[in-house]
């Protein structure tokens, strides 16, 4: 069993109440707000945060200015971005 999350502050009030347009636009901007910032604060948490000198495909140590320690990793980290993003999927 899912648990319930109440829905978004911006939904909860009296159903009865007739709003004018410009009561409805400011509900749908709370509406729009509220979901763009769950959208950005779950990619958040999704990114990778790596050290500088670590590897961000196998994350062994590297030269602290390299991404990658060499360049099979690049080409399989960059495949992987390349197959994520055709099947529609972030890979962040």
């Amino acid at each position: 069993m899912r648990p319930t999350t109440a829905p978004p502050a911006a939904l909860i009030r009296d159903t009865l109440e007739r709003l004018s347009a410009d009561d409805l636009a400011t509900v749908r901007e709370a509406e729009f707000l509220e979901g763009a910032l769950a959208a950005h604060q779950q990619r958040a948490q999704r990114s990778l945060h790596l050290p500088l000198g670590t590897c961000a495909n196998c994350c062994e140590a590297c030269a602290p200015t390299a991404f990658y320690c060499d360049d099979d990793c690049r080409d399989d980290y960059q495949a992987r971005q390349r197959q994520s993003a055709r099947i529609g999927r972030s890979f962040f």
